[in-house]
C-alpha cells in the first residue's frame, strides 16, 4: 500500500463534559492491579482488554480486533477532587 500524504487544514481541541466521558467510555478504571496472578489484564485495571488489544495473542473485548487492528477505546476515571 502506497502511503498517501494530505495537508491538515485545520485541528481543533475542546473539554468534554463528565457526562460524555461516561458515555464513550468503554471501561471505568476501578484498580490500580494491571495483571492478575496468572498474567492476564485484570478487568478495571489500565491494562483492560475493553480498552483495546495489548498483545498480538489477545483481541480487543470492545471491537474484537486484534493488536494491529485495534487503535484503543476511551476509559474512564473517576478522580476524588476536581
Amino acid at each position: 500500500m502506497k502511503p498517501v500524504k494530505k495537508k491538515i487544514g485545520e485541528i481543533k481541541f475542546a473539554l468534554i463534559s463528565p457526562e460524555q466521558i461516561k458515555k464513550i467510555s468503554s471501561a471505568k478504571i476501578v484498580t490500580p492491579e494491571l495483571y492478575d496472578i496468572d498474567g492476564y489484564p485484570v478487568d478495571g485495571g489500565l491494562m483492560d482488554l475493553r480498552l483495546g488489544a495489548i498483545d498480538p495473542g489477545v483481541r480487543c473485548r470492545t471491537c474484537g480486533g486484534r493488536l494491529k487492528e485495534c487503535l484503543g477505546h476511551p476509559g474512564s476515571i473517576d478522580l476524588a477532587r476536581p
